[in-house]
């Protein structure tokens, strides 16, 4: 009897177990299947999630020297950090989903259904546990940075649990997130706004706060931010979180001039035990919230934080803390000493930095000294990531400092030794000895800076002697003389010395000891020509023979201690430690006076143009055309500077001293080509809207070359010329006119404008490209015909020998549909906005295909570019999408005027290595369907593709159990 109970027993476990599959909806399978649910894959995604989690947490580094993120994955560093726990939560959430699910609907039993009986048969997910794996799902992709998967997740789960109000109203807010993730401000703020319009959940109403809270952190809205950030806190459990919130509330507070407050949130960040950094930045930002009457106090207090060796890591912030102190009491001198001494003393080169090196920047640039404020932009340009807010305003300003250098450098060395020559001889060497003095200082430091590191590096080796495959530390080791190369002023100003006397001014770029060429090379230089090393070698030579010679003639006559005096003076000027070398700079004579003031009107010259139309600095810009007409009444562009301050004072508003100014530039320059344009009548007409004018003159010139109508071209371009001769269009207008010029066969006409654009116009977008047609007809590539061809870009085909290894003989396209399809958008380059495509685009497929990720990619051509949405398994799932993209009102209103198509992955690739978008709609059109009505499943794009498919030896059926994953059936 035994023997038959256990197989009795077995039997009916089987039998349990079948009536528990998820091809059935019983109460019995909905309890098993949430339990397996909850405690198979789930459990294991949890604990993988929490992992991820500490793993940030432990690894987050805030910018605090910032207004700090809310959520910790607003650090791109952060969003990196435990990414593989994270990629293994969303795959045992995807598995959970796939192996529980419920679908089926439940067999009615007899009984009438009332209204909340039909809710309940009308969902889509029977299984009362899985809304918790979708919600983990979110959260580890919003973790990862993943925000449009998150939101996709989100929006899915609102149409997935529809009847359940809660979950909705929950998955509802955590997509808004997502979207102010992503910036896209009105879409969250679009969310909430109806969240708050329909019931919401009271215990749901603190993470709607977080949520509403970084929205307007981000938005810059620190007012409002503060009381939501405030109810967040209260349900808010983990204590590095908890902190991290104090301390932005403390940071939102000073900004809005609570100090009060602030000093109250940062102490409770310090109570909250958090990480050392953290707590060192709460702490600083302590001292600055404090009173302005005991700001001697508050310095003192930060200097002794930074004699702590603790914090040798953060001087860079401790410095920085001080000069704003400083700055905020109106000590720009002692504020300007505290951020040098920060930039000096940094042991960093992050974010902390170069948030230090703009503000002192900055300040040099309000001071006027540009050197310096070229130094500082140039240096923090690399410890910003390009989507920092600043990061525009830095590279700007970068650039325009790095062009106004040379410039200002001469300005203030001719200023400095002008005014050296104008000292008597003992204040003269006062200040040359105390110059020297800090080079010495200097020096010295570099080189207690390079013994530490050398120490450094063999306290390391010693006790990693064990370690046999250790390398040295290339920058521990000294050269003989104590000092490693770079670390020594001297030693690099010598070395820069000498490089200069040897091989002149050059750019750091590959090849740089070739003379420097450019497409004018196109035009002048003969084939058989010498190459750069060899006229750089030939002219070295001939340098170095004439510089021999002369030696010999200046010494000629002299005795040998007369020689060795001689050359003991020349070794002298070569040393940075000798007054010798800054006295032989000095214009003593005046001779040499002359050739200083040359020098300083030219750097004057130039800066003046630099900081009217870059800079926007009108009042310098107007100091410094007032002093060259002072200083130097021989100066020999004064049509240029009278034309200039005209420019100036127009946009100043000060039309009388304009009008001087024009009127100089008349009397005195009558031929002048700036003459000219101002005594045109219409010159005030042409100065308002001239921009415009020549914008539609050109516009009309480009469609009449696109009509073939040559001769036109030609003449709107010699009459735009005569009117507005600094239009912008100018080399553009220029280009077409040559290629006209080609195209009526005038060869001497069109190499003639081309020259006339690289001469011209060296930095236009078309400079290269008249160099490069130049080089092509020069080397005999002119088409059959002589002429270019003009049709229509759409039928435009590249040359098959480019890619002929690629392409073989394939010139067809296939008609094959049972392979990956891409849908396109193709367009005419910088015809459209591709930032709003893509948000428009993007957009559609979350509101349509929520289940489905679609890689959304830009592809740049010649000529047309294309936006591409992959993968489609198939012919049918791509013209499913394209087929519900026309028919949407919207987006077809949108993308009207730009080709939407679908094209096979392989027929892509002959597009761009041969074929014409013309053969391929033709082709289609013979091939393949139109838009019309859908005769294909159109839920088939609606089947989640992303959850991993069964191994060879896992069942699909929940019958058979399998021992991974901690699986407890």
């Amino acid at each position: 009897m035994r023997k038959y109970l256990g197989a009795l027993m077995v039997l009916a476990a089987l039998l349990v177990v079948a009536s528990c599959s998820t091809k059935k909806n019983t109460a019995l399978s909905r309890r098993v299947q949430a339990f397996k649910a909850n405690y198979n894959t789930y459990y294991n995604g949890m604990l993988a999630f929490k992992d991820g989690r500490l793993a940030q947490e432990q690894g987050n580094k805030d910018n605090c020297t910032e207004i700090i993120p809310f959520y910790m994955t607003g650090n791109k560093a952060t969003a990196k950090l435990g990414s593989s726990n994270y990629s293994t939560a969303i795959e045992k959430c995807q598995k959970t989903i796939k192996k529980h699910s419920i679908t089926a609907r439940p067999q009615w039993k007899g009984k009438k259904k009332t209204e909340k009986d039909k809710i309940w048969l009308s969902q889509k997910e029977y299984n009362p546990f899985l809304y918790k794996a979708w919600f983990l799902m979110g959260a580890a992709q919003f973790a990862q940075g993943e925000y449009m998967d998150a939101a996709s997740t989100y929006s899915y789960m609102q149409r997935l649990y529809f009847s359940k109000p809660d979950i909705v109203a929950k998955a509802r807010v955590l997509e808004a997130k997502c979207y102010a993730e992503i910036e896209w401000f009105y879409d969250a703020e679009d969310i909430l706004r109806r969240a708050e319009r329909d019931s919401f959940p009271t215990n749901m109403q603190s993470m709607k706060a977080g949520v509403l809270a970084d929205l307007q952190v981000r938005q810059k809205q620190y007012e409002e931010a503060i009381p939501n950030i405030q109810k967040a806190l209260k349900s808010e459990k983990r204590n590095y979180q908890k902190a991290r919130m104090y301390f932005l509330l403390g940071q939102l507070c000073h900004k809005v001039g609570r100090d009060q407050e602030a000093y109250k949130y940062f102490g409770k960040t310090i109570r909250k035990n958090p990480p050392y950094e953290l707590e060192f930045n709460a702490r600083i930002k302590r001292t600055e919230v404090t009173q302005s009457g005991s700001s001697k106090q508050v310095i003192k207090k930060l200097k002794a934080m930074a004699r702590n060796q603790k914090n040798a890591d953060y001087l860079d912030q401790l410095y920085y803390a001080i000069g704003n102190i400083y700055l905020a009491n109106g000590d720009t001198v002692r504020a300007e000493w505290a951020y040098n001494d920060g930039v000096e003393k940094a042991t960093r080169s992050g974010i902390e930095k170069g948030v230090l090196l703009v503000h002192l920047g900055q300040l040099y640039w309000d001071q006027e000294k540009f050197v310096k404020a070229q130094k500082c932009y140039s240096a923090a340009l690399g410890m910003f990531d390009k989507e920092h807010e600043d990061y525009d305003m830095i590279n700007q300003r970068s650039k325009t400092l790095e062009e106004l250098l040379p410039f200002a450098s001469a300005i203030e060395l001719q200023d400095s030794l002008q005014e050296l020559a104008q000292m008597d001889s003992v204040k003269r060497m006062e200040v040359i000895k105390k110059i020297i003095e800090d080079v010495k200082k200097k020096e010295k430091e570099e080189q207690k800076k390079q013994a530490e590191a050398a120490n450094g590096a063999a306290g390391n080796r010693q006790n990693n002697r064990t370690n046999q495959n250790q390398q040295n530390n290339p920058m521990g080791t000294q050269q003989q003389g104590g000092t490693f190369y770079f670390y020594s002023p001297t030693s690099v100003s010598s070395g820069k010395t000498e490089f200069k006397r040897k091989w002149g001014n050059r750019k750091l770029a590959d090849d740089w000891r070739r003379s420097n060429k450019t497409v004018l090379d196109d035009f002048n230089t003969p084939e058989d020509s010498l190459t750069g090393d060899s006229l750089m070698s030939d002219s070295l030579l001939q340098a170095q023979h004439v510089a021999d010679s002369l030696k010999a003639a200046a010494n000629e006559g002299l005795s040998e201690k007369e020689i060795k005096e001689k050359e003991k003076l020349e070794e002298y000027q070569q040393d940075p430690h000798r007054p010798e070398y800054y006295l032989k700079d000095i214009p003593f004579t005046e001779e040499q006076m002359a050739e200083s003031n040359k020098a300083l009107v030219a750097g004057l010259f130039g800066a003046a143009p630099i900081y009217k139309d870059q800079m926007e600095n009108f009042e310098l810009s107007e100091r410094t055309y007032k002093r060259i007409m002072e200083e130097f009444p021989d100066f020999e562009s004064y049509d240029e500077i009278y034309y200039n301050l005209w420019q100036l004072y127009s946009r100043m508003g000060k039309t009388e001293e304009a009008e001087v100014y024009r009127q100089k530039l008349l009397e005195e320059y009558a031929d002048n080509e700036h003459s000219k344009q101002l005594s045109d009548p219409d010159f005030l007409y042409k100065a308002m809207y001239g921009k415009e004018v020549e914008d539609s003159i050109y516009t009309a010139a480009y469609e009449a070359f696109k009509a073939s109508e040559y001769q036109a071209v030609i003449d709107a371009n010699e009459k735009c010329a005569e009117d507005y001769p600094s239009g912008e269009n100018r080399p553009r207008f220029m280009f077409i006119s040559a290629m006209s010029k080609l195209e009526l066969g005038q060869r001497d006409g069109f190499m003639n404008n081309l020259k006339e654009i690289v001469e011209k116009y060296p930095k236009s977008t078309v400079s290269e490209l008249a160099g490069l047609y130049v080089k092509g007809l020069k080397e005999g590539r002119l088409l059959a015909s002589g002429k270019f061809e003009t049709g229509s870009i759409w039928e435009r085909r590249r040359s098959y020998s480019e890619d002929a290894d690629s392409l073989g003989n394939d010139t067809l396209f296939s008609n094959e549909k049972n392979c990956d399809w891409v849908f396109a958008i193709a367009y005419e380059r910088d015809s459209i906005s591709e930032n709003q495509l893509l948000f428009e685009v993007a957009r559609y497929n979350f509101t349509n295909f929520s289940v489905r990720n679609f890689d959304i990619s830009f592809q740049k051509g010649d000529g047309i570019d294309m936006l591409l949405a992959r993968k489609f398994n198939d012919y049918e799932e791509a013209y499913i999408y394209l087929h519900k993209l026309m028919n949407n009102r919207e987006m077809a209103r949108m993308l009207q005027g730009l080709k939407c198509f679908i094209i096979s992955e392989d027929n892509l690739k002959k597009i761009q290595k041969g074929l014409s978008f013309a053969d391929y709609f033709d082709f289609y059109d013979e091939h393949f369907d139109r838009i019309g009505q859908l005769q294909i499943d159109e839920n088939r794009l609606d089947e989640p593709t992303e959850f991993p498919e069964p191994s060879e030896d896992e069942d699909m059926d929940d019958e058979e159990f399998i021992d991974e994953d901690n699986f407890i059936f």
